[in-house]
């Protein structure tokens, strides 16, 4: 079942105006930090707190960052504690990282759209317009190994995905979190995740289905 909650259209048009996801269109276009702002601040109203999630995101409003272009889109707002220490010393219990909030598309692995039955779908809209759009929550654990990883979850208490993480040569980026796209298909991209400009991660996006 959905959850329903009221937030004006016009937002959302702004909101989730899209990541190219088809053949032949345009590069994706990051929304511009003022812009990126306004849509936070409005997704920030929206209660975000489940019982079955395994971890509460603390989000920064001022520091979203979010790709558009055609009928899709994304938006990822940082948690507030995201620090390069923080990443550093996680350890197995999660690290909060960010909420990711998608619009007509959804995360993979290896090409295949995760379970419709582990997404978090939420409502939103004003009177009778309205939009699903799809929560995750991204952490940051350490495997048996040692190694830092991904992971992302949407319903309930599990993963839906794992991604490992790659150490960057130290990078300078204004914001916790950059975004980067690329195609991969006719419906499907790479979404690269740059953290404090010391770790990087790809996650692979499809076209939600109708």
């Amino acid at each position: 079942m959905n959850l329903r909650f009221s937030l004006p259209i016009q937002s959302l048009a702004i909101a989730f105006a899209a990541l190219w996801l088809v053949h032949g269109a345009r590069a994706q276009e990051t929304i511009a930090l003022d812009e990126a702002q306004k849509i936070a601040q409005k997704l920030g109203d929206v209660p975000s707190t489940f019982s079955d999630q395994a971890f509460a995101i603390d989000v920064d409003r001022d520091k979203p960052v979010g790709l558009k272009g055609g009928e899709a889109g994304l938006i990822v707002l940082p948690d507030k504690r995201l620090t390069t220490d923080t990443l550093t010393n996680a350890g197995k219990t999660v690290t909060p990282v960010a909420q990711l909030w998608t619009y007509k598309v959804t995360l993979a692995k290896s090409g295949t759209p995760v379970e419709k039955t582990r997404l978090r779908t939420i409502t939103v809209g004003d009177g009778d317009k309205t939009r699903d759009v799809q929560l995750f929550l991204i952490g940051v654990v350490k495997t048996e190994q040692g190694a830092p990883e991904l992971v992302i979850y949407g319903k309930g208490g599990d993963p839906v995905l794992h991604v490992p993480l790659s150490k960057l040569h130290e990078i300078k980026q204004d914001l916790p979190i950059q975004l980067s796209g690329r195609q991969t298909g006719d419906a499907s991209a790479t979404l690269t995740l740059d953290l404090v400009g010391q770790f990087s991660a790809d996650v692979g996006v499809v076209k939600a289905e109708e």
